[in-house]
């Protein structure tokens, strides 16, 4: 916006320029009387009326000068504001949580290189009709889809559904990977009439469960669906094997375990086999099942970790099994050292 201009005052200033214009022009006036009186020359008076005018003029000029106003306007600008750029607030984003279901039934799949693969029922197929109580030995079949081994000392674990009376057991036989084998557990049917199950699954030495879940599904007391307590897969009635002969075992002693005074019991467990119809062994220490050996085997190793004092008596037991039940458990006594 533009102010306005500021008109300073004249008087004085006028009133000393027209005092010096009086005596320019009285000065000039006695210069001229002079001039006559002192008979000088033609070019001395045109020379002093030339200077005299020239001095009029500039008080003339000094006159007009005093006249205008001499304040330079001053232009002042008014600012303009400054933008300021307001930032939009980002909308957030809520994302919606998954929601993670965990049954214990649900098989683990692959873990690491181990993953297991369900054939077929070996013995008790499905619906198999039993009596309360009964003592069963059920077997599958089961192929080592990973990319390795198997070892003795995986078990078979329990998931979900009716256990049966069974536990997590070994499954007392190395598997390669790519191969299948027979893995059995000891259970008791259920007291209760009507269809009972329980899912089973791997676990390996870590004690991480994988592969996929297998089942025992059987009738208590119910009709019979055509297959007998005695049953295999392949419908034929079973009959207990007989007894092994000549267990005998090779042991091997390791000085250790607490304060270094007791000895590491492991070595190979051999024996005679005297049947053509079982399922496989149970491999027995001290009266507790260890592991299983497969049908037909005649040995199994020891899985080193058992430490007893010196002079204990160990005794080391085998006993053929199938789905009739398991036959007498033989065995064979060493100590260390």
């Amino acid at each position: 916006m533009l102010k306005p201009l500021n008109t300073r005052p004249a008087g004085p200033r006028n009133i000393i320029l027209w005092v010096l214009v009086g005596v320019l022009t009285l000065s000039g006036i006695i210069a001229i009387i002079m001039a006559f009186r002192g008979g000088s020359s033609g070019e001395d008076e045109v020379t002093v009326v030339y200077t005299n005018a020239a001095a009029t003029l500039a008080a003339q000029q000094l006159t007009l000068q005093a006249g205008v106003p001499s304040a330079t306007p001053t232009l002042m600008a008014t600012a303009t504001p400054a933008v300021t750029a307001t930032s939009l607030v980002s909308p957030t984003l809520f994302a919606t949580q998954p929601v993670i279901n965990n049954t214990s039934s649900a098989p683990s799949g692959a873990v690491g290189c181990n993953n297991s693969a369900y054939v077929n029922d070996v013995t008790f197929p499905d619906d198999t009709v039993v009596t309360s109580g009964q003592a069963m030995t059920k077997t599958w079949k089961l192929q080592n889809t990973g990319s390795c081994d198997w070892t003795a000392t995986y078990k078979v674990s329990f998931v979900s559904g009716n256990a049966m009376g069974g536990t997590a057991t070994p499954i007392g036989v190395s598997v390669p990977a790519g191969q299948s084998a027979d893995i059995s557990i000891s259970l008791t049917a259920p007291a209760t009439a009507g269809d009972a199950i329980g899912y089973w699954i791997l676990t390996n030495d870590d004690g991480q469960n994988f592969g996929s879940s297998f089942y025992i599904k059987v009738n208590v007391g119910g009709a019979s669906t055509g297959a007998t307590a005695t049953a295999t897969a392949t419908g034929t009635t079973a009959s207990k094997p007989n007894p092994v002969d000549n267990p005998d075992i090779t042991l091997s002693c390791t000085l250790g375990g607490t304060g270094g005074t007791q000895y590491e019991h492991a070595g190979t467990l051999t024996w005679a086999d005297q049947s053509d119809n079982e399922t496989g062994f149970y491999i027995y220490v001290n009266g507790t099942v260890i592991g299983q050996a497969q049908a037909n085997a005649t040995s199994y190793t020891i899985p080193s970790g058992s430490f007893f004092d010196k002079d204990v008596t160990s005794t080391f037991g085998v006993a053929a099994f199938n789905s009739a039940g398991s036959a007498d458990t033989k065995t064979v006594t060493k100590k260390c050292p």
